[in-house]
C-alpha cells in the first residue's frame, strides 16, 4: 500500500508484490464503479497498516543512535521486530471487525 507519488512499482514487481495505490481524482470528474469501490476500502486497510506500523515503532529499538558496528544488522534487527509483532495478537478484536464489515 501506498501513497500517490511513490513509484516503486518497478521495484516491486521483480519481488512478484503488487503495489496498491488508492484512486486519486484527477479531471476525470467522476469514479469509475470500480475505483469508488476500491476508494471506500483504503482506509479500512490503512488503519492496520498503521497499527502494525504503530507496534513495531513501541519497540524504540531505533530511538536511540545506532554503532557504527550495528549498521551490517539493521535489516536483520527490523526483522525480528516485525516477527515478535506476529506474537502480540490481533491487531483489532474480531467484535470491532464484525461491526466495520
Amino acid at each position: 500500500m501506498s501513497d500517490k507519488g511513490f513509484d516503486i512499482e518497478d521495484i516491486l514487481h521483480k519481488k512478484k508484490v503488487k503495489l496498491n495505490i488508492p484512486p486519486y481524482l484527477q479531471s476525470k470528474g467522476q469514479f469509475s464503479v470500480t475505483e469508488a469501490r476500491n476508494t471506500k476500502s483504503f482506509p479500512k486497510l490503512r488503519i492496520h497498516v498503521e497499527r502494525a506500523i504503530r507496534r513495531i515503532k513501541e519497540y524504540h529499538i531505533f530511538d536511540s543512535d545506532i554503532p557504527l558496528n550495528m549498521l551490517g544488522s539493521i535489516n536483520q534487527t527490523y526483522a525480528v521486530i516485525c516477527l515478535l509483532t506476529n506474537f502480540q495478537g490481533a491487531l483489532i478484536n474480531s467484535a470491532v471487525n464484525d461491526q466495520s464489515d
